[in-house]
């Protein structure tokens, strides 16, 4: 009877113990702060910098800008900041922010017995990001502007980790980022090289 209840005991742990690991998450990642504090920035003969953004994220599927650790948007916001000091006495540089999708694409898997034996790609992120830089009067009216635009497109594996699918998407999110910045590095000095000291 004593062994009995013994092995009741000891089957009941098991069975708590198991649950407890299923249910165990992984330690959330810290990803490191999207910055281009480490480049000089363009010093514009305007008195301060505004950004706005005109895309307005859905908030629902297939959109995903929302679950994101960084958003394109708020890369590029950051990049704004860093990269645009105003150091004159009136007028503005104004940030649009026309489209900063990220949908997921769901691909299609095996899902038959030969699909059991493979890790096939599952899911499909696409990316747009669209920004325009504009030099405006002390009236409001626009006297240069300039406009960058880069995409990216990345698929991932069956089974991927929520903080693996978390380091994708930031660095969507960043390379995204810096192809503006690489552009607007020469298209400032192009287009709005008479605001740039």
């Amino acid at each position: 009877m004593i062994a009995r209840h013994i092995r009741l005991v000891v089957a009941v742990v098991a069975a708590l113990t198991a649950s407890a690991c299923q249910n165990a998450k992984p330690p959330m990642q810290k990803l490191p702060e999207i910055s281009f504090a480490n480049l000089r920035p363009f010093q514009l003969d305007v008195g301060q910098l505004e950004i706005v953004s005109e895309f307005v994220a859905p908030g629902r599927s297939p959109h995903i800008e929302h679950l994101m650790p960084v958003s394109p948007e708020g890369a590029i916001q950051r990049w704004a900041q860093d990269r645009l000091k105003p150091v004159g006495r009136t007028g503005s540089a104004r940030v649009v922010i026309k489209d900063a999708k990220v949908v997921e694409v769901p691909l299609s898997v095996d899902k038959g017995l030969t699909g059991a034996f493979k890790k096939e790609q599952e899911l499909r992120y696409d990316a747009a990001l669209n920004v325009a830089v504009q030099i405006l009067d002390a009236r409001g009216m626009v006297q240069g502007e300039t406009v960058a635009q880069a995409t990216r497109s990345k698929t991932v594996a069956e089974g991927i980790t929520l903080n693996e699918r978390d380091r994708v998407l930031y660095d969507i999110s960043e390379s995204l980022a810096r192809d503006i910045d690489q552009q607007m590095s020469q298209l400032i000095q192009s287009y709005l090289g008479r605001w740039v000291r």
